[in-house]
């Protein structure tokens, strides 16, 4: 199974950053399981753009014009989902999880109820519980919002 980088790499990104003491007591087989499960959540998104070659194992690199030119990159704001998805999943953030914690208004404990608010995180819901990892996807994502309609004859 492929991911969109390697534990190396990612282990150079997270050396700067505060709060990663998951990641990095974290032996390399489960960092690059973590990054292999982060690259297919990541995939399982709808994305803009067509895939620069049809067999290619993942979602990107893509082109965004009439056809690829052979530059296209997998760039780096990929790279970062993937990892901040990844020390998501090492972390053990779960999405179903979530969404039922955020999804709780109140609960009693005399008569025990629970009363529920209709919320779904569009992060969570998509099954991605980095909000980081989702801002750096966000501007890749394919919002439909109309229906293409064509006449064949």
């Amino acid at each position: 199974m492929a991911a969109y980088d390697t534990y190396v790499n990612a282990d150079t990104y997270f050396i700067n950053r505060l709060y990663v003491q998951d990641w990095t007591d974290s032996s390399s087989a489960t960092k690059t399981k973590a990054l292999t499960e982060a690259s297919q959540r990541i995939d399982r998104l709808r994305f803009r753009g067509e895939k620069v070659d049809d067999d290619q194992d993942l979602e990107f690199p893509r082109y965004y014009g009439d056809k690829a030119d052979g530059t296209e990159e997998i760039s780096d704001d990929i790279k970062i989902a993937c990892y901040e998805l990844a020390l998501a999943l090492i972390q053990e953030r779960n999405p179903e999880i979530e969404l039922d914690n955020l999804a709780v208004m109140k609960r009693s404990f005399a008569n025990v109820s629970t009363t529920y608010k209709n919320i779904a995180l569009e992060h969570i819901a998509s099954g991605i519980p980095s909000m980081l990892a989702w801002q750096y996807l966000k501007p890749y994502l394919a919002y439909c919002k109309s229906i293409n309609v064509y006449r064949k004859s």
